[in-house]
């Protein structure tokens, strides 16, 4: 491995992994399969827990998961109705 890859090696673990198992904000939205700016509008909304230090956004993928399954709920596709007949029945 030569210098250069190397750094760049440490650069994306930088990006993925903050201090004790945080992630970034661009990790999160890959791991959600979101953009970056849904991570954002989310968090101003209140639906994402996040940690600010400074100008540094963290999330904890645990805490992520936790809160999403509690607040959160899947939807089940809408059945159709039967049409209803002309005389009611």
């Amino acid at each position: 491995m030569n210098m250069s890859t190397e750094i760049e090696a440490k650069t994306e673990v930088a990006e993925v992994a903050g201090p004790e198992g945080y992630i970034t904000k661009k990790e999160l939205a890959r791991r959600l399969k979101k953009t970056v700016r849904t991570v954002e509008h989310w968090q101003r909304k209140g639906a994402l827990p996040y940690v600010k230090v400074g100008q540094s956004v963290l999330f904890h993928w645990e805490d992520v998961q936790a809160h999403l399954q509690s607040n959160f709920r899947v939807c089940r596709p809408r059945l159709e109705k039967a049409p209803v007949a002309a005389d009611g029945k």
